[in-house]
């Protein structure tokens, strides 16, 4: 539950593919202490929004995911990272022992620390951010920034343990040294496997959808089945967007096909309804040459509910109909059949009163 508390919130930093340009790479750490089924300690990572290897105390081995090829296949990435993420495990494992004493958490029991780090390259390759964020047992402690020209450090609330000028100092010549290269050149690595995934373009299937609620009407804007996850969704009244804050507005949501989904939702009343407006769900996408849009105009909530409740009308009209077309057909081939059956009785060629001719021939 706290990983997607530490991802979700380092979501609102800068670093995470904001403009839609570059590519992230990520790491996510975990180190328990305390008996459990998990290994020690694991890692997951992350190009942009895929999933393309994983790590373990248990195997000690890269897994490579995604990308399809042989399955538990080594991720080669060379030897230094395998050193950096067992640099990683002592490291964590300290900073769990000094988040235990901040944190006054003395019982015996499971404690985690989660670690995550990140960074960030333009199109041409160049490194443009890192940074670093650990959490400990469900609490911030400190997180570091750096951008080239500018190193933060922050401590999370509750920790007093915080670096002194010569620690940033050492801290940011390794992240500019060391760190931010060696980041930028495993995503060079990993985007030359991984780019049918990661610059795939999916168009996204845009549909309006409305439905009777709460004396009134409930207007839907979703979008579904598009990558990447970045789209402008917008829904417009009359050609005026509408404001964000009269809506409901979700976050875009893995679709579980490895495409995204965003909904955003107004709801409308009966007074707003017999105005009649027109209501247009646009979206922009990297997928798309031009807007795509879809729209409907709203009808009062009186029609509105006869439109829904017709089916079950038209489906019984159907079936009278139905019934009158086989009564029809039936009656049209018993009538047939009796004018075939008097037809039938006339008398033919075959019979005819063949003794004719010699009754009139007897009687001359």
């Amino acid at each position: 539950m706290f990983f997607l508390q530490l991802m979700s919130g380092s979501l609102l930093l800068p670093l995470v593919m904001s403009s839609g340009s570059g590519h992230s790479l990520w790491g996510l750490f975990t180190y328990i202490s305390g008996p459990t089924q998990f290994p020690e300690f694991s890692m997951v990572l992350m190009l942009d929004d895929i999933q393309v290897g994983y790590y373990d105390s248990n195997t000690s081995r890269l897994i490579k995911v995604g990308g399809g090829g042989e399955k538990w296949a080594e991720l080669d990435l060379g030897p230094l990272a395998l050193n950096v993420l067992q640099n990683q495990m002592m490291s964590m494992r300290r900073r769990l022992d000094i988040g235990r004493k901040q944190l006054n958490l003395t019982s015996p029991g499971v404690y985690v620390i989660q670690r995550m780090w990140a960074c960030e390259v333009q199109e041409d390759g160049q490194p443009d951010f890192i940074m670093s964020r650990d959490g400990v047992n469900g609490h911030d402690a400190d997180s570091v920034q750096y951008n080239k020209t500018h190193f933060l450090y922050g401590g999370g609330d509750g920790w007093d343990f915080h670096w002194d000028t010569m620690v940033q100092m050492y801290e940011q010549m390794r992240f500019s040294n060391f760190y931010q290269p060696l980041c930028a050149r495993t995503m060079g690595h990993l985007l030359e496997s991984n780019k049918h995934l990661v610059m795939r373009r999916v168009r996204p299937r845009l549909r309006l959808l409305s439905q009777p609620g709460g004396g009134g009407a409930q207007i839907t804007c979703l979008a579904t089945d598009f990558y990447p996850r970045h789209i402008n969704l917008t829904l417009l009244r009359d050609g005026e967007p509408v404001d964000e804050d009269q809506m409901t507005v979700g976050s875009v949501l893995p679709n579980g096909n490895g495409l995204y989904q965003l909904r955003k939702t107004l709801m409308v009343d009966e007074e707003e309804l017999q105005r009649k407006h027109k209501y247009t769900c646009a979206a922009s996408h990297l997928s798309l040459d031009n807007r795509l849009d879809v729209s409907w105009r709203a009808e009062s909530f009186r029609s509105f509910r006869l439109h829904v409740i017709s089916a079950p009308v038209v489906l019984l009209l159907v079936v009278v109909i139905l019934l009158l077309v086989l009564m029809m057909m039936k009656m049209r081939k018993r009538s047939g059949s009796e004018e075939a059956l008097h037809e039938g009785s006339e008398p033919g060629v075959e019979d005819r009163d063949v003794t004719a001719p010699l009754k009139n021939f007897s009687s001359k």
